[in-house]
């Protein structure tokens, strides 16, 4: 039981990470979506990839789920804003393939968290 409670926090600042990095540049560039604007890739990816090493630095058992539960998160809350905008998600297919991709990147950070973590306990 105290490991299932263990992973509550690192599963909720990833999740913050993933809605704060999409709303943060959806509401400061004023687009529908946040990948549209180019402060996504300058301020809200990075926050991601910083998100995800930080915690497979700090939990590193099972790295994977770090990098995942960001993207994951962003990409559920990008649909919430969607239907409650207009009802419609009519890209959704090809907004999950994206968000697949990015959550590549994001996974590979958590692991070089998880490494470094190795490292420094060494």
């Amino acid at each position: 039981m105290g490991r299932a409670i263990s992973n509550v926090v690192p599963v909720a600042i990833a999740t913050v990470a993933g809605i704060l990095a999409w709303d943060l540049v959806r509401l400061i560039g004023g687009r529908h979506e946040a990948w549209d604007d180019p402060n996504y890739w300058v301020i809200g990816y990075p926050l991601m990839l910083t998100t995800a090493f930080m915690l497979g630095l700090g939990f590193p058992e099972r790295p994977w789920r770090w990098g995942a539960v960001v993207v994951a998160a962003q990409a559920a809350w990008a649909v919430f804003l969607g239907l409650a905008a207009d009802g419609s998600v009519s890209l959704f297919p090809l907004g999950l393939a994206t968000f697949a991709v990015l959550a590549l990147p994001c996974v590979a950070a958590s692991y070089a968290g998880k490494w470094l973590a190795r490292r420094l306990a060494a």
